[in-house]
């Protein structure tokens, strides 16, 4: 259902509404245990610009089973115990009208909004789930986004809209260009 193999790689035509010459490359780049023992593969997101720059924007420790599929930050490698926190998580099957919630204080709420066909620079998908996140106002920060989602492909299109003081890399419409899959 949520492709997750090491190795994967999804290309995103990335435009942050100043540069529409950009990409984002999502790579499963390896596998590693978490504090608490469960086994994740390692993601990596990073943008690149211009003659070959290159900026890592996030990585994250991603466990899929049957039911769920959740995205952790890296461990606080200086807490005690080692913590690690929870960043997003998908919940299957996928089904229109279908919410959840995170435990986050200000709110976390994810509800699948309708399937249907997506075209995108790789092509055109169907039955692809889009899906709004929010997590509400805590101290000028929020997130307003829109996932579009297909079953053993991915992520076809997002429009991330973080806000942390400021706004956070990555904001803009990501539209998947290519992807190479195990």
């Amino acid at each position: 259902m949520f492709p997750n193999s090491v190795g994967n790689e999804w290309v995103y035509q990335y435009n942050d509404g100043l540069d529409s010459n950009q990409y984002i490359y999502v790579d499963i780049v390896g596998t590693t245990t978490l504090p608490g023992g469960q086994n994740a593969t390692v993601w990596t997101s990073t943008l690149k610009y211009g003659t070959n720059q290159e900026f890592l924007l996030d990585s994250s420790y991603v466990v899929v089973d049957d039911q769920k599929a959740v995205f952790y930050a890296p461990p606080c490698l200086t807490c005690i115990p080692s913590v690690i926190e929870e960043k997003e998580r998908y919940v299957f099957p996928l089904q229109v009208n279908k919410r959840w919630f995170t435990d986050k204080v200000y709110g976390d709420t994810t509800k699948v909004l309708e399937e249907g066909s997506i075209t995108v620079p790789a092509g055109t998908f169907d039955n692809t789930f889009k899906l709004s996140r929010t997590i509400g106002y805590v101290n000028n920060s929020f997130t307003k986004d829109t996932t579009w989602l297909t079953p053993n492909v991915g992520m076809i299109k997002y429009y991330q809209d973080h806000y942390s003081l400021g706004p956070i890399p990555g904001n803009g419409v990501w539209e998947l260009a290519s992807c190479h899959l195990k």
